[in-house]
């Protein structure tokens, strides 16, 4: 009986091993202008700009979309250097105090 429990057991753990061995180890880094990552602005389709964000002492620069209207906004970035505050609008909007606005030539949606 324990001659057939410790079989048993070994052909578990082997046949997780074969399992886990066929998966990739590390996760693939997308990039380019699909959300992913970048390094400038030129990386990222026109609808995204090249968002730098923290988490804790991480940072992460990624591809993300331009901001609407009634959301966080940056319009200021050095060159070509990732945006550090927020994208900035997108078109037919600006950024005022941080938040995107309909400009005077753009209707403002009703929901």
């Amino acid at each position: 009986m324990n001659t057939f429990i410790v079989f048993l057991v070994s052909s578990l753990v082997l046949t997780m091993f074969g399992v886990f061995a066929g998966t990739a180890q590390q996760p693939e880094v997308i990039t380019g202008a699909t959300s992913g990552m970048c390094s400038s602005q030129n990386e990222c389709s026109s609808d995204q700009c090249c968002l730098e964000t923290f988490s804790g002492d991480m940072a992460l620069v990624t591809c993300s979309p331009l901001a609407g209207p009634g959301e966080h906004c940056s319009s200021t970035t050095k060159g070509d250097e990732p945006y550090q505050n927020g994208c900035p609008c997108k078109p037919g909007y600006e950024c005022v105090d941080g938040t995107c606005a309909a400009t005077s030539e753009q209707p403002v949606a009703v929901e």
